[in-house]
């Protein structure tokens, strides 16, 4: 989030500094009468002059009440009546809000900016759903203003362990991530075990209070329920209890899915075995719908494997990520893995024949009315992750896209092109072409100058002079392989024919000229 710099950091200009110097001098030889109708001039001319005399007067006589509802109305007009999107300035609004409140806490009235912060903090964000155009501005104004609330907050007359919770409580209601370049407010304020064993209690009565959210609850209300047990692990560690983290996880874990942060303090704790097993419990209880958490679990049971150096293990987890979504990237992940413990070859072919026909080699093939089961002929170890649920349609496969980028990683241009043409009769333009086109030109140099010539020609189609400049590099790499197969004649051919068919494409004519 933006902020403003504190305006006593920025360096005076000279020109600046001189002109200050001659008005002192202009004001220092006015009578007192003089300058008093000089200043009742100004708020004529400029309200905001006398509503800052006005509120300096009632601060020094220790009248608040004035400024304060003043502040307050100014907090309202942040959520226009009419939701009057032009009438919205976020520079000029928060500037005079921060003005206000930073003259209300240097006069020694913080708790009164802490309450006055409550109302700002209700209402401010809402100025983001009225000025769609100016948020870095809404940001800014929020931010100045939230400094100087949490500086109050500080020196206010709230117990220290009451000053976290309400920081705590803001932070969970916010909506708009105002808070989240805030979190030098703890780290530098020297909270002590003590405040922070106040919170720890006081958090821990509020997460046992709550409604246990049900798998047909909304996000909202799980994502409440691990803000709060989030920010109860943080009471805990600064509280000194570490111990009791853990025991929270543990009873979280399945109401707000938080598995991947329990098996982390878990293997910190050296408690390798729990830690397993709570991945393999919930992998099974996420991955149908929650499959980002499963495959987190998945990485950390592949860490564990890695620090162990059981290249087996890690094939496994990695083969059956693979089954799940396939990529080339996983492709070589487990063939560095697999040759580690020398079953490669069986382990290439099988991924290979899962990629061509959806069914997976891990398994045997599913009788009537009975679950899968492991099959004797797959290499690799089990995992003992719960297989998810497999419901990708017959269609999906032969998975042509991975077959075509395997074929161009192991450097097999028959199939690499026997894969490219089976997809293309899905596809019209494909983000693979020149990458195949490439990987086929010194053996298949006929195909590489057909596939550039279609995407070239695709470009010029659009009939746009931006179009015209993505088909030169194609051109380009045309022009390169005709030369290098000593066939320029062909080039000088293809080169007059696209000239005649675009002689009017005035702009084209000059990249082709061009190579």
């Amino acid at each position: 989030m933006p902020r403003k710099k504190t305006p006593a950091l920025k360096r005076v200009p000279k020109q600046r500094s001189k002109r200050r110097t001659s008005e002192r001098s202009w004001l220092e030889k006015q009578s007192k009468e003089e300058l008093i109708d000089f200043i009742l001039g100004l708020t004529q001319e400029h309200p905001r002059i006398s509503e800052l005399l006005a509120d300096r007067s009632n601060l020094k006589q220790g009248n608040i009440s004035p400024i304060k509802e003043a502040i307050r109305r100014d907090i309202e007009a942040l959520e226009p009546e009419w939701q009057d999107y032009d009438a919205f300035d976020a520079d000029t609004d928060f500037a005079h809000i921060a003005e206000r409140l930073t003259a209300l806490h240097d006069a020694g009235y913080a708790d009164d900016v802490v309450e006055l912060g409550e109302a700002l903090l209700e209402l401010a964000p809402k100025c983001y759903e009225y000025s769609h155009y100016d948020d870095w501005g809404i940001s800014s104004g929020i931010a100045e203003c939230l400094d100087i609330m949490l500086t109050a907050l500080t020196r206010s007359s709230f117990p220290r362990a009451e000053q976290l919770l309400w920081y705590i409580d803001a932070e969970l209601k916010d909506e708009y991530a105002i808070f989240d370049n805030t979190e030098d407010f703890i780290k530098k304020r020297g909270y002590k075990k003590a405040d922070w064993q106040v919170v720890s209690e006081t958090l821990e009565s509020r997460l046992q209070a709550q409604t246990v959210p049900q798998d047909n609850d909304t996000f909202s209300d799980n994502y409440k329920r691990e803000n709060l047990s989030r920010w109860l692990q943080t009471a805990l560690e600064r509280s000194g209890r570490q111990t009791d983290i853990i025991d929270l996880l543990q009873q979280e874990a399945p109401i707000t899915h938080c598995y991947d942060k329990l098996v982390s303090a878990l293997l910190t704790a050296g408690r390798k075995q729990e830690a397993h097993d709570w991945i393999i419990e919930g992998f099974a209880k996420t991955i149908d719908k929650l499959p980002g958490i499963a495959w987190r679990l998945a990485d950390q049971l592949i860490d564990i494997a890695k620090r162990e150096k059981k290249h087996a293990n890690i094939a496994s987890v990695l083969a059956l990520k693979f089954f799940y979504r396939p990529d080339t990237a996983l492709y070589r992940e487990l063939e560095k893995a697999a040759k580690c413990i020398r079953c490669w070859p069986a382990v290439r072919h099988a991924l290979l024949a899962y990629l061509e026909t959806g069914v997976r080699p891990d398994l045997q093939p599913k009788e009537k009315h009975k679950t899968s089961i492991p099959s004797s002929n797959w290499p690799l170890p089990p995992c003992n992750l719960p297989l998810p649920n497999s419901k990708r349609a017959a269609n999906l496969f032969p998975n042509t896209d991975v077959l075509t980028n395997v074929a161009m990683y192991e450097k097999r241009p028959d199939d690499v092109l026997k894969w490219y043409h089976l997809e293309r009769k899905n596809y019209l333009y494909h983000d693979t072409d020149d990458s195949v086109a490439e990987a086929v030109k010194s053996t298949h140099p006929d195909e590489a100058l057909a596939i550039w010539k279609r995407v070239a020609e695709w470009e010029i189609a659009r009939v746009k002079p931006a179009a015209y400049k993505v088909a030169a590099p194609y051109l380009k790499k045309i022009r390169a392989l005709y030369r290098k197969q000593k066939r320029t004649d062909e080039w000088n051919t293809y080169l007059t024919a696209l000239r005649r068919q675009h002689k009017a494409k005035r702009r084209l004519i000059e990249i082709l000229d061009s190579l």
